[in-house]
């Protein structure tokens, strides 16, 4: 067999997580051709996916054909992983010279390669080179949207998009990246409808699963994401983020046991990948949470001591968050306090950290404390930027039963944060609009509308 096959038989294993298989295959690629450069390459980038980049970076040296595209491409992206992309930046400009015969081809290369290590300011420098001289290059306008995504320019995005789509309606590439631009600005109806017409073009495509899982997930409709996630989960069932993302519709669905189940194939997933402590650190909690929710204290501990076991140095307040959490559940206020003194003792942001203390408190039916720990907040930040808590503040006193300063909070609160308020009310006034809330809840108090709009607010 020729090289180049059997570096595409290693790559097909490689991709398969069969390790012994890949390198099995590149080995007699390399026995058989050992001047040949496929086989070379492989073994490179596989040391730099390992994060061996000393070894990674001797093979390359150690191959014969310097000059060959790909081996240029691969110093480059060895310069980013090394942490230097505009040192490869500049490498890639200074081999130029040598591809004017394809120029076209290797502009559209370097481009490709700033895109794939999320390195967008430099992936829109040679963009702007592609421009320059191929101005009307096939592959630009797709590239251009998706780079803008990747500045955060959603809006111009999105107009990109509906431009390539209006000229080429079977292009799902474009369909799935609208969608995946709709959920940025918050349009989930498009966005789910974007997916559906990916979907309808290949049936099989998981990505287009994946952004209408999205959408129904931002949007609050969590029994619709988590079907999504389960469809995407069959067709790519290693992908670490939406196995945590399908954890935490479930939990919020307060489907725990399967929250826990899927969770703990997560964590078994996270342990086989490399560099995934973060992830774990995050997953552990989340089973410790769900856990304490079914009133397994123990076995959220245990977990509780794995996250902290995870998690570097820096985060370990956020597992004080968490460790409080649980034991509010338990009804020790005592030991809550603690970790919850520890987190904002060590945490970066203290309003931010207060907050999430005070939702706890809520959570766990301590509204008084919640109340004060929210007004709290609202201190800290101002009358302004702090208004955000009264949602919050609206539904501890909703709890309380106190439903005259419920109505007196809720009214102004889609005003302070509206989002939250559809997110604490709309389950109890669905399909109604946020703004209301308040005369439906009036109604429910005082047996009617309310007649005038001169109720006291709180402030």
């Amino acid at each position: 067999m020729e090289a180049d096959e059997l570096t595409d038989i290693a790559e097909y294993y490689m991709t398969g997580k069969q390790d012994a298989k890949a390198n099995q295959a590149i080995q007699a690629a390399i026995d058989m051709h050992p001047d040949s450069v496929d086989p070379q390459i492989f073994l490179a980038r596989q040391r730099m996916f390992y994060g061996k980049l000393d070894e990674a970076r001797s093979i390359i040296d150690g191959i014969t054909e310097q000059d060959d595209c790909e081996v240029i491409y691969l110093k480059a992206e060895l310069l980013i992983k090394e942490g230097n992309p505009d040192k490869a930046s500049d490498f890639l400009f200074e081999q130029m010279s040598q591809m004017q015969d394809s120029l076209d081809t290797y502009l559209y290369d370097c481009v490709s390669i700033f895109m794939d290590y999320d390195q967008w300011e430099l992936a829109q420098d040679w963009l702007e080179q592609l421009k320059a001289a191929y101005p009307n290059h096939p592959g630009m306008p797709i590239m251009d949207a998706e780079i803008k995504m990747g500045l955060d320019n959603y809006e111009n995005a999105y107009t990109l998009l509906k431009d390539i789509i209006e000229e080429e309606p079977y292009n799902s590439e474009a369909w799935n990246l609208l969608a995946e631009t709709c959920v940025a600005l918050e349009k989930y109806a498009e966005a789910i409808e974007a997916s559906d017409y990916a979907i309808a073009i290949n049936p099989q495509d998981s990505n287009a699963l994946l952004m209408k899982a999205n959408a129904y997930m931002q949007d609050g409709e969590m029994s619709e994401a988590i079907e999504h996630y389960k469809k995407y989960l069959v067709h790519q069932p290693d992908d670490l983020s939406v196995q945590i993302s399908l954890g935490m519709c479930l939990s919020s669905e307060e489907r725990y046991k399967e929250a826990i189940s899927e969770l703990i194939k997560a964590e078994k997933n996270a342990i086989e990948q490399n560099e995934k402590n973060a992830e774990l650190c995050q997953i552990c909690q989340m089973i410790a949470y769900a856990q304490s929710r079914l009133n397994k204290f123990s076995e959220a501990h245990t977990y509780m001591q794995k996250a902290w076991e995870y998690c570097d140095t820096n985060g370990r307040w956020r597992c004080g968050l968490t460790q409080g959490d649980i034991y509010l559940q338990a009804g020790n206020t005592q030991m809550a306090e603690e970790c919850f003194t520890y987190a904002l003792r060590k945490s970066d942001s203290k309003s931010e950290t207060l907050f999430n203390i005070a939702i706890s408190y809520s959570n766990a039916g301590y509204n008084d404390v919640a109340i004060d720990l929210f007004e709290d907040v609202w201190s800290i930040c101002g009358t302004e930027e702090g208004k955000f808590v009264v949602p919050y503040i609206a539904n501890c006193y909703l709890n309380k039963n106190d439903m005259e300063k419920f109505l007196a909070f809720l009214k102004i609160a889609p005003s302070c944060d509206r989002d939250a308020t559809i997110y604490l009310f709309r389950n109890r006034y669905p399909d109604i609009a946020p703004e209301d809330y308040y005369a439906y809840a009036y109604k429910e108090v005082h047996g009617h509308f309310p007649e005038t709009e001169n109720d006291d607010v709180p402030f």
